[in-house]
């Protein structure tokens, strides 16, 4: 009587398949050194001799678009950071097609070089260190730049957040001696009042509020008019 072979056997028609594919596999393993160098030169020689499909004249040409607003894009960055939207708007000015544009700022976002958060804060912190800007108009430069709102308050709520003391320290940078001078020991109010005009177009341009700049102004004139006085009281 007949045994019937298990299931996987030697005479299992996938067996025999399996082995047959590993028997092919491991010659190369059994064989000499240098019949191993033969094969991989014919095969490196086929490879060098197979058919290669002509270049694509249209691809060539797009690739070699992108690659220049690329380096476009990356000379910007090298002399400051600027935000994603003020890129996009730069290559809208060369006019870049959309899809080179689109393409460009895909790799360069890719390479981590845009941020706009980082942008936002940056930009803030420098404008009112070098130019003692207020709220009001950081965020309108920020959003020409077409910053994301988030970032904006994000930034501006960073850092040195007390905008009225910004706005004092402004004011009396602008409240010379001579002013000083003038505010003790005039009696009608003239030059006061002028000097306040002055200050209320200086804080308005900074983007400072109207109501911030009057109460700044008004106490920052009445505190200079009194250091004035106090500094000629002679002591004892």
């Amino acid at each position: 009587m007949s045994l019937s072979h298990p299931a996987g056997g030697a005479d299992d028609p996938e067996v025999a398949r399996a082995a047959g594919a590993s028997a092919a596999e491991r010659p190369t393993a059994r064989a000499a050194p240098g019949e191993i160098r033969g094969r991989l030169a014919d095969r490196t020689r086929q490879i060098l001799e197979s058919p290669r499909p002509a270049p694509d004249p249209e691809r060539a040409a797009r690739e070699k678009a992108v690659v220049h607003e690329c380096r476009y894009l990356m000379r910007l960055l090298s002399s400051r950071r600027r935000s994603a939207g003020e890129m996009r708007e730069r290559l809208r000015q060369r006019e870049v097609p959309g899809a080179i544009a689109h393409e460009a700022m895909a790799r360069i976002d890719r390479a981590g070089l845009i941020d706009d958060e980082s942008f936002a804060r940056e930009w803030v912190h420098q404008r009112r260190e070098l130019r003692a800007l207020g709220d009001e108009a950081l965020r309108r430069e920020l959003e020409m730049k077409q910053v994301d709102a988030g970032w904006i308050d994000a930034a501006l709520h960073s850092g040195d957040t007390d905008e009225e003391q910004r706005c004092r320290e402004l004011v009396r940078t602008r409240i010379g001696h001579r002013d000083r001078e003038q505010l003790r020991s005039e009696r009608d109010g003239t030059h006061r009042r002028r000097l306040s005009r002055r200050l209320d177009s200086l804080l308005t341009r900074k983007g400072y509020p109207g109501s911030l700049a009057v109460h700044v102004i008004s106490g920052e004139l009445r505190s200079a008019a009194e250091e004035s006085e106090g500094a000629e009281v002679p002591e004892g």
